[in-house]
């Protein structure tokens, strides 16, 4: 029986939400599972990701493969990193995964109020010079 790490889909339609599971390679994605190690939701800002390290380095242990995607969520972790080292042979006090952490996106805003933002941002500017030019013109008394 071949082992894989792979995501199955939750959530609603337009609102993903994924688990990260064991299960055996021939059975279907959202099918029967062996184990539930973690989860990843997408929609969030930054995206949330939890993994038990303990489980995933287990299973790769014995064998099991991560699937592509569930690799690299895997890296931003830093469990690959850990299984490396465990793989090399490294002292337990060794055992310490490069983590990456995620940067926010920026909020989407629509074209028409990215228009008036940009307009509304250009207006205290046009009034500066105007405002500068008359104060120049006035006497001083």
């Amino acid at each position: 029986m071949s082992v894989v790490i792979r995501l199955s889909r939750q959530g609603h339609r337009h609102s993903p939400f994924f688990r990260i599971s064991v299960a055996d390679q021939r059975k279907a994605a959202t099918g029967k599972f062996l184990q539930h190690i973690g989860y990843y939701d997408p929609a969030e800002n930054p995206p949330r990701l939890k993994v038990d390290e303990a489980s995933a380095l287990k299973w790769m242990k014995v064998g099991a493969q991560p699937s592509d995607t569930v690799r690299s969520l895997f890296q931003h972790v830093g469990v690959m990193d850990k299984f490396a080292k465990q793989r090399q042979g490294k002292a337990k006090e060794d055992y310490s995964g490069k983590v990456v952490t995620w940067k926010p996106k920026k909020a989407k805003i629509h074209k028409k109020k990215k228009e008036e933002l940009a307009k509304e941002a250009a207006k205290p500017a046009a009034a500066a010079p105007a405002a500068e030019a008359s104060a120049e013109a006035a006497p001083v008394a």
